[in-house]
């Protein structure tokens, strides 16, 4: 089950290549909105690569394939990459189906 593989990432990954599968997804910050990659998603966690150096705290909306944007905040930061917490974790079988590429293309 690729949950319970991808639940053992939520450490934070300084430095570490990002593992599991590259999502695209829609990234939103204020006005604004651009494509980022995302990986290492986990229920309650995600690394993207973004256009702009975020800073700790700030807020974000992610737009995950197929389900609605949700509201994460940036844990940390390194360079143009950074980490995001999920203020409401992703249901498990939502997570499984995001990642077997089982839901559709971001909104």
């Amino acid at each position: 089950m690729l949950v319970k593989q991808a639940q053992g990432t939520e450490a934070n990954p300084w430095g570490t290549a990002p593992c599991g599968p590259l999502i695209t997804a829609t990234y939103r910050r204020g006005v604004l909105r651009a494509k980022v990659t995302l990986s290492d998603l986990t229920c309650r966690s995600a690394r993207i690569d973004s256009m702009e150096a975020l800073k700790p705290g700030m807020l974000v909306w992610i737009t995950l394939p197929g389900i609605e944007a949700r509201p994460a905040i940036v844990d940390w930061t390194s360079g143009f990459t950074a980490g995001l917490r999920f203020e409401a974790p992703l249901h498990p079988a939502v997570l499984d189906a995001i990642l077997d590429g089982r839901i559709g293309s971001v909104h």
